[in-house]
């Protein structure tokens, strides 16, 4: 119980204060076993009921000490990032809560808010949707590419053949790249999603609730192959898997989060 703790009530966080207080904050009913505590050196929030010796005082002790309001700093603790909470097993929340903890500039304060994980139908309209974005963008310049091979090809049918070969294997590296880019650049932007998923109410994070890395949208969208190879089965994995991730969010690292 040695150091400065935080205390983490009602998606509030006060602090920081000493075991004495909160020893006295249980006593006189300012803390529960429910409420969350953390102090430095901690990688996670803990409820306050896993902290030997809070609330076992006798009576004779609780007698003995006063009990008087604590004051609450409006400082924080100083932290360089925002941190993900996990609550315990005396105050979880539901499977599909994900309390993060952010920081909400200027003035540095925090609290814990739950988000939800995004449902399975969501995902998949928001995939068939981008699937037709990327459609659309992509016929333009394939349309381009077939008419200079069939023009290359002149009227010889064995040339003609070869130059639709070679217009579909250039088609098809123009819709992975436009792809790679639209992905990419969208889901690490501000609205952290593509067109389909902001549509859907869909935003892809990493597992800190924070908007993803370049190379972490590149990994991701390279990890699809993998889910692609798995016959379905690493998209139907948002069923059976804690944080309702697919196969490539899982490699990458990423979620995806209802907005």
């Amino acid at each position: 119980m040695a150091g400065e703790w935080y205390v983490g009530k009602n998606g509030q966080q006060s602090g920081p204060f000493t075991a004495q207080q909160l020893k006295q904050m249980a006593i006189a009913g300012q803390l529960s076993p429910t409420d969350l505590l953390w102090k430095d050196g901690m990688s996670e929030w803990l409820p306050c009921s896993s902290v030997k010796g809070l609330f076992v005082e006798s009576a004779a002790t609780a007698s003995a000490i006063p009990a008087r309001p604590v004051s609450r700093p409006a400082a924080p603790p100083p932290r360089s990032r925002p941190r993900t909470e996990r609550y315990g097993s005396a105050g979880s929340a539901s499977t599909n809560d994900f309390p993060i903890l952010t920081t909400s500039p200027p003035d540095g304060s925090r609290s814990v808010h739950a988000v939800q994980y995004a449902e399975f139908m969501p995902r998949i309209g928001a995939t068939l949707l981008d699937v037709l974005f990327t459609g659309l963008i992509t016929c333009v310049p394939s349309v381009g590419i077939a008419i200079v091979f069939m023009a290359m090809a002149g009227s010889s049918p064995d040339n003609r053949q070869a130059a639709s070969v070679f217009s579909s294997c250039c088609s098809q590296l123009v819709y992975q790249l436009i792809g790679l880019v639209y992905y990419v650049t969208l889901e690490t932007s501000a609205k952290q999603g593509t067109w389909g998923k902001q549509i859907v109410g869909i935003k892809v994070t990493d597992l800190q609730g924070n908007r993803i890395t370049v190379g972490r949208a590149v990994g991701r969208y390279f990890a699809k192959i993998l889910t692609a190879f798995t016959c379905g089965i690493g998209l139907l994995m948002p069923f059976f898997t804690e944080r309702k991730q697919t196969l490539h969010d899982m490699v990458a690292g990423c979620l995806a989060l209802k907005k």
